[in-house]
C-alpha cells in the first residue's frame, strides 16, 4: 500500500500555490481535497482518523468536514467510516456539460442512428435520473417525447441500468433502498430484489437489454462510456422498436454497432481534445 502522504502528490491533486491569484479560501480546498481521498487507488471508504491523518488536519476539524459533506449529499456514513453518495456524479455531469461533451458526442450518436436505423441517445446519472445530454430521433410513426434535458427514473432505462451498474457496492444499496418503484407498464420491474439482480447482471455482462417496460413494443440497448481511468462516465443507447429486430440480431449486428461507437466517444475523450 503506498504511503499516506503520496495522496496528496498525487498527480490531477489541487494545485497549491497558484501563481497570480490571491483568492483562497481553506475550508473549500480542504472539502474538495476530502473527495479526492475517495478512489484513490483502492480506497472507497475513510474514516474520520483517516481523513485527518491525509489532510495533516484535527480529527475535529475532519469531522467537520465530512458532516458538512454528508449534509451536502455528497458522502455516506457507513458505519464508522464513509463513502462517496451518487451526488458526486452531478460534479461529473456538469463538468461533461461545460466542456461541451454533448458537441463531441453528436456526431457520433447521429451516426450510429442512421447505420442502425433506430434512436440513439447518451446518457449520464444524475441523483437517480438519467439525463439526456445528446439523443438522434429514427423517424417513426409512433415517437417517444424524449430530447436533450430529459430525465427518467434510472431504474426504468437501458442506460440508467447501465449506470446503477457502476456505482460501488454500498452507493447501489443506498439507492436501491431509497427507490420506490412504480409499474409504468405490466412488465416494469418493481421487485428490489430482481432489479438488482439485473442491475449486477449488467455489471457482469457489460452492457444492458430491456424491453417492454417504459412502452410497449419499445426496447432499449445500452452500453457504458469509460474515461481514460476506466471510470463509467455515461451511457450509449439504442432505442429499438423490438417488433423490427429479433434477439439474436439485436446480440449479433446492433451491439457491436453500439460498441464501436462507444468506443469513438471514449477515444475522442482520451484525446483530450478541445471540446467546447
Amino acid at each position: 500500500m503506498a504511503p499516506r502522504t503520496a495522496v496528496a502528490k498525487r498527480p490531477g491533486a489541487l494545485p497549491r500555490n497558484v501563481p497570480g491569484r490571491v483568492e483562497h479560501l481553506e475550508s473549500l480546498e480542504r472539502g474538495l481535497r476530502v473527495l479526492e481521498l475517495f478512489g484513490a487507488g483502492d480506497q472507497h471508504e475513510l474514516t474520520m482518523t483517516d481523513v485527518a491523518e491525509r489532510l495533516g488536519a484535527t480529527r475535529a476539524a475532519a469531522m467537520r468536514l465530512l458532516g458538512t459533506l454528508e449534509r451536502l449529499g455528497y458522502l455516506r456514513a457507513a458505519g464508522r467510516a464513509y463513502v462517496l453518495a451518487p451526488r458526486v456524479l452531478g460534479l461529473g455531469y456538469a463538468y461533461l456539460a461545460s466542456l461541451g461533451f454533448r458537441i463531441v458526442a453528436k456526431p457520433i450518436v447521429e451516426a450510429l442512428r442512421t447505420r442502425a436505423g433506430e434512436s440513439c441517445s447518451l446518457g449520464v446519472l444524475d441523483g437517480g435520473d438519467v439525463v439526456y445530454v445528446a439523443r438522434a430521433e429514427a423517424r417513426r410513426i409512433i415517437r417517444i417525447d424524449l430530447a436533450v434535458g430529459s430525465r427518467l427514473p434510472a431504474h426504468l432505462n437501458s442506460m440508467g441500468r447501465v449506470l446503477l451498474a457502476a456505482l460501488p457496492d454500498r452507493a447501489l444499496e443506498s439507492y436501491l433502498k431509497a427507490l420506490k418503484p412504480v409499474a409504468i407498464t405490466r412488465h416494469t420491474v418493481t421487485d428490489k430484489s430482481e432489479l438488482r439482480r439485473r442491475i449486477l447482471d449488467v455489471r457482469r455482462v457489460g452492457h444492458c437489454f430491456i424491453s417492454d417496460e417504459v412502452e410497449q413494443g419499445v426496447a432499449g440497448l445500452a452500453t457504458p462510456v469509460r474515461d481514460a481511468q476506466g471510470n463509467t462516465i455515461a451511457s450509449l443507447n439504442l432505442s429499438l422498436a423490438f417488433s423490427r429486430h429479433t434477439r439474436d440480431e439485436i446480440e449479433r449486428v446492433l451491439l457491436p454497432m453500439l460498441r464501436d461507437s462507444t468506443r469513438q466517444i471514449e477515444e475522442l475523450l482520451s484525446r483530450e481534445l478541445p471540446l467546447a
